[in-house]
């Protein structure tokens, strides 16, 4: 099955604008064209397409990416170790970002329960109405280890 510029967008989720760019920059395989000259995207067409989004939306940097695909392009069998190696590289840095959010999503749990706790005390009125400082200094005590860029 073949789809138009608009389809692959839509069915993808990206602009036309993204499409091409992606063919400027030497990222896609030659794409076919109708008898009007307008663009016909192939299934494989689309696959590749999908390869792309994936590496950008792991903010894969767009230079490994050109070099991945060109290895990809051209590179034939010789390339898979290193296109391997930046696949291997890639997995490394988003296993790092799973565990900062991880990290970070403990952070927002513990500040819900705070909240909780501080919701459902009923003796103080005045701990419903912590100031921002007193609170950043029971925000630091959950940061405990979590490691935070200032």
């Amino acid at each position: 099955m073949n789809y138009t510029t608009n389809e692959v967008a839509q069915k993808l989720g990206i602009t036309k604008d993204t499409l091409f760019y992606y063919e400027r920059e030497g990222l896609l395989p030659q794409i076919e064209r109708d008898e009007m000259n307008r663009r016909i995207y192939s299934e494989s067409d689309i696959e590749w397409i999908f390869l792309i989004r994936c590496l950008r939306d792991t903010d894969m940097p767009m230079c490994k990416i050109k070099q991945y695909i060109s290895l990809l392009k051209h590179g034939g069998e010789n390339s898979i170790p290193e296109r391997k190696n930046i696949l291997v590289e890639h997995e490394a840095f988003i296993i790092g970002k799973i565990k900062a959010y991880q990290d970070l999503l403990l952070l927002i749990k513990k500040k819900i329960e705070f909240y909780d706790e501080v919701l459902n005390d009923k003796n103080t009125e005045s701990q419903k109405c912590m100031d921002y400082l007193m609170e950043w200094e029971h925000f630091k005590e959950l940061l405990g280890g979590i490691a935070y860029e200032k």
